[in-house]
């Protein structure tokens, strides 16, 4: 099904400009784009109007500007219009945007405002170490000091803030085609160059699309587990774990619950089962013939030891057999996943909810191992760092 790609169109709404919007707005629909505009299609509108223009902005993929004298709606008190909080939305956002100067103001900006804009706005960083919290100061002081009196008379009519909003939009390193309302196709054909443009490099990336994403989500898990890490290695002292439930209670946060499969990992990969997040977890440690309680997190009274002999214990089968566990209780409607890292087990409780039974469970045991160890990241740190402490249980 087709996926097409949403432009924002951003202006001041001039009447100048209606027809060019309008005109753009049906070019594109023909092209199999979807233009947004708030005349046309921003409904349904929130109560604060901007935050749903900023909103349709999130929702774009490329933002077009027209920028002309017309300042239109301009708020005193945030020194701000519209169009600028779209336009820094969508540098915030990093959409792709194409922007549009009229000739004239282009002209006037170059002639009379750029360079000594320019200069203020340096000096003011360097005096300050900062940039000015709005460029449209620095705009005032060039207009009052540097500019002569015919200066100052030939742009009158044009609010400084057009003049600043150009500034940023220059310093954002955006290049502004020349818009002349006199040649709408030139400007709807420049448009038409850039999207093929943009069509061209996105091609490219096609293939890699899937590598892409994976990385992707790489980089996001990769800060997740460095953030874990940290925070379990902040519980240590001198090697000993010195507040088992709380450095429990970090290390089963990333145990997230989930789908289970059957035929996983495969492209007939369907969706049979759920299961919960892991809410419970408790360590033992083999010593002198027993499996010993060193900790546990959200288990009321867990057993404080394990025969070695007792065929009917999940930890101690783990450890006897050098094998991961999963069990189930029917009572508790809990499941049991243990992990055995040298002399210690680890038994990591999952609630499983309605549906379950130990039948289940048992014809489930690979596709339930196949969804835990997902998160194996996790988890095989979390058991290294335990197999790894002193601790005298």
């Amino acid at each position: 099904m087709p996926n097409p790609a949403k432009i924002f169109i951003s202006s001041a709404y001039d009447r100048d400009l209606i027809p060019l919007r309008s005109d753009l707005k049906q070019i594109l629909e023909e092209a199999g784009h979807f233009p947004l505009l708030f005349e046309e299609n921003f409904f349904p509108w929130e109560p604060n109007f901007m935050r749903t223009c900023l909103q349709k902005v999130e929702e774009s993929n490329i933002f077009i500007l027209y920028l002309n004298e017309n300042v239109g709606t301009y708020w005193e008190s945030d020194k701000s219009s519209p169009t600028y909080l779209e336009f820094r939305k969508a540098i915030d956002q990093k959409k792709y945007i194409i922007a549009f100067l009229d000739a004239k103001l282009k002209a006037q900006y170059g002639d009379i405002i750029e360079a000594d804009l320019v200069e203020r706005y340096k000096a003011y960083r360097e005096r300050y170490g900062k940039t000015p919290d709005y460029t449209i100061d620095i705009v005032e002081e060039v207009i009052e000091q540097d500019l002569s009196p015919r200066q100052r008379s030939n742009i009158s009519h044009i609010h400084p803030f057009i003049w600043a909003f150009i500034y940023d939009v220059r310093a954002r390193g955006i290049w502004t085609e020349e818009l002349e309302l006199a040649r709408a196709e030139a400007a709807h054909k420049k448009v038409k160059e850039y999207l093929s443009d943009r069509l061209g490099e996105g091609i490219k990336f096609v293939p890699m699309k899937d590598a892409i994403y994976e990385n992707a989500l790489a980089v996001e898990e990769f800060s997740q587990y460095q953030q874990y890490t940290s925070t379990l290695l902040c519980y240590l002292n001198e090697g000993k774990i010195m507040n088992w439930s709380d450095f429990l209670k970090e290390g089963i946060k990333p145990l997230e619950g989930g789908a289970i499969h059957q035929r996983p990992g495969t492209y007939l990969a369907e969706e049979a089962k759920k299961f919960k997040s892991c809410e419970a977890m408790t360590v033992y440690k083999a010593f002198n013939g027993n499996m010993k309680l060193c900790g546990s997190y959200n288990v009321i009274d867990p057993e404080t030891q394990y025969d070695l002999t007792d065929i009917n214990s999940y930890v101690v089968t783990s450890y006897t057999q050098n094998a991961n566990e999963i069990g189930y209780s029917e009572a508790k409607k809990l499941l049991y996943y243990t992990l055995k890292i040298d002399e210690y087990v680890l038994c990591f409780h999952y609630p499983m909810g309605e549906g379950w039974n130990e039948q289940k469970v048992e014809a489930f045991k690979k596709e339930i191992e196949y969804a835990i160890i997902d998160k194996t990241l996790f988890t095989d740190f979390l058991a290294d760092l335990i197999g790894g402490i002193q601790h005298d249980c």
